[in-house]
């Protein structure tokens, strides 16, 4: 989010949004509309951590003097609604700008050339009203490794809204350690995604608690070397209960599976289907073929696939809790060529 008085904006400096692709890429810039912009100055956007929850400076919206605080939310259609005056004592008849919220979004930091200060900007600190705090975030912290040496791995990851299906983080673990950190909403569920070159990738989903904040929650995230053998299980591909039918959820793991494929051309994989029942040992078949048929679909040519029903064989926990039958519930993958 940045300030800009380019043309094809509402009128002086509006707020503008760019979306980085990837590979130092970003994306054409969107004037973030009449909802936020005037046609005076929208200044120092500061979105946080929640990523639906923006404050800015503005002389356009109605306020109490010179430039105010405001913030806006994004709505379930994911557009911004129209922003709220943060209030007195924050804004004055003066200039108040540059908020900055820090994490837990319960203090705020901005800048203000009131008459009690020292002359000039002067920076202030506050709590923020209830009213415009942003949703409650958590963290994440990992670790990526070498599953048989244990060696730190400096490898790409990506964490997605496993409800929406967008990338909300993307970046890489630190070269030295293998670590990597990221700052999420609390109260919902994430896909992570791992890929290194020479290496299968790696697949996980986890939920967040409104109750964590101090204590982040840890993954691990053991990678193993592309050799036949190798298999992973992966765990944002989902069915309807009792179905074979994929739920939309399942795209962008399918998506990472066929890109690995197209990385790898010499890589065959054998699906796997596993269930929670022995008598589901047709369900587990036809979920695997779903997931083959998927791939073949979307260009992978059907020599380099095979696909297994296995039933409740080789479960990994066990069955006599909810969250043991959903873990024993899963498709993998592995590789039976290189």
């Amino acid at each position: 989010y940045f300030v800009s008085d380019r043309k094809g904006g509402l009128g002086s400096y509006d707020i503008w949004q760019s979306t980085y692709a990837g590979d130092g890429k970003w994306s054409t810039p969107v004037n973030l509309g009449p909802t936020v912009n005037t046609p005076y100055e929208e200044m120092s956007p500061f979105i946080h951590s929640d990523n639906q929850t923006l404050y800015f400076s503005s002389d356009g919206w109605p306020g109490f003097g010179n430039r105010d605080i405001f913030y806006s939310r994004k709505g379930k259609d994911g557009r911004w609604q129209e922003p709220e005056n943060i209030g007195y004592p924050i804004n004055t008849y003066k200039e108040e700008s540059s908020l900055f919220l820090n994490t837990e979004g319960k203090k705020g930091y901005f800048a203000s050339n009131n008459l009690e200060g020292m002359g000039g900007m002067d920076i202030y600190t506050f709590e923020i009203p209830e009213k415009a705090r942003p949703r409650f975030v958590t963290y994440v912290k990992g670790i990526v490794k070498d599953k048989l040496s244990a060696q730190p791995l400096q490898a790409n990851f990506e964490i997605i809204d496993v409800a929406t299906g967008d990338t909300l983080v993307s970046s890489n673990s630190n070269l030295a350690t293998g670590q990597f950190l990221a700052t999420l909403p609390a109260g919902k569920t994430y896909g992570l995604n791992v890929n290194k070159e020479g290496y299968l990738f790696y697949s996980d989903n986890f939920s967040l608690s409104y109750k964590q904040y101090k204590e982040p929650f840890q993954l691990d995230v053991p990678l193993q070397r592309i050799q036949v053998g190798s298999k992973i299980a992966l765990r944002n591909i989902f069915f309807e209960t009792g179905s074979f039918k994929l739920k939309n959820e399942s795209k962008y793991e399918l998506t990472k599976l066929v890109q690995f494929m197209k990385s790898n051309p010499t890589v065959i994989l054998e699906i796997g289907g596993r269930t929670d029942d022995k008598t589901n040992m047709t369900l587990s078949n036809n979920r695997a073929k779903t997931v083959y048929d998927y791939l073949v679909k979307l260009g992978i040519a059907p020599e380099r696939l095979k696909y297994k029903g296995y039933g409740e064989t080789s479960p990994v926990e066990s069955n006599a809790t909810e969250n043991g039958r959903a873990n024993n519930r899963r498709t993998e993958v592995k590789i039976l060529g290189n």
